[in-house]
């Protein structure tokens, strides 16, 4: 069993490790990609700080406006660094590629996670730098504490997690219907409103919040933001508990599907 175990993360470890090497040999290109940031987090601190000086106060729920400034770099690092492959899961049912892949010696959608985390870990790195400096200039350092760091670097991964079994979900969509591009639009438009993307939870209307938090958008974007800016304990309890709910739903619904999707493609022939 040791033997196995080590077998298989030699295995993953390597898929990783071989495509942070191809990001870092292309790094110009990811880097040009990154620059979109500086684009983005200009415009959200322009409006912001409109915002609270119309409003004439500190704070906005909790939040001042430094706050809301590195909310956003946060948000922005969390949603451009995830890992989207439900696009080429959808190219390989497309080709009839995926029936090769499927029988290759390791796991289809493991893969593809230990895949794309080497890119996700170039691009997340890569735009955090990026608008690091401006947003320092225009909001200065974190007070995020160092002991904090751990418990939001835990909420961030199980982030990436939920949102890697989604976009799994998505693709394998494409065993059905073949385009998956409406199912990926609208979880994306749901991640923007209720995930806390283009407005934290605590702006949004009181009747609006309790349902936006309990939801699994918000665990994507919001959640690891909020805990960075903003950390209590009581909070990270909640947010954990509330992830590793909708992983194992969520996980549970990806299950049936994979072995429904591959089942399939026996019976068909690819």
């Amino acid at each position: 069993m040791l033997r196995q175990l080590q077998l298989t993360t030699t295995k993953y470890g390597a898929i990783t490790l071989t495509n942070l090497q191809n990001q870092l040999a292309y790094v110009w290109d990811a880097l040009n990609r990154a620059l979109f940031i500086l684009i983005i987090m200009f415009i959200f601190v322009q409006l912001w700080s409109a915002v609270y000086e119309s409003q004439g106060v500190a704070e906005i729920a909790g939040l001042t406006l430094a706050n809301t400034i590195w909310y956003f770099l946060i948000a922005e690092v969390m949603e451009l660094g995830k890992i989207r492959h439900d696009e080429q899961i959808t190219a390989e049912v497309k080709d009839g590629s995926v029936a090769y892949t499927l029988t290759r010696p390791y796991n289809y959608l493991a893969y593809h996670f230990f895949n794309g985390l080497g890119e996700t870990v170039v691009k997340m790195t890569l735009i955090f730098l990026i608008g690091l400096p401006l947003v320092v200039y225009y909001a200065g350092w974190p007070t995020v504490s160092l002991t904090h760091l751990p418990a939001v670097l835990l909420v961030a991964t199980m982030a990436i997690l939920i949102d890697f079994f989604v976009f799994s979900i998505i693709g394998l969509l494409a065993f059905v219907t073949e385009d998956t591009f409406s199912f990926r639009l609208i979880y994306q438009k749901l991640v923007f409103i209720l995930g806390g993307l283009m407005i934290p939870l605590d702006f949004l209307p009181a009747w609006l919040q309790p349902l936006a938090r309990v939801l699994p958008f918000n665990l994507t974007t919001y959640a690891p933001a909020k805990l960075f800016v903003a950390f209590t304990w009581t909070q990270f309890r909640q947010i954990v508990a509330l992830q590793v709910i909708w992983l194992l739903i969520i996980g549970a619904i990806l299950f049936w599907q994979y072995r429904w999707a591959t089942r399939r493609l026996v019976i068909n022939g690819g």
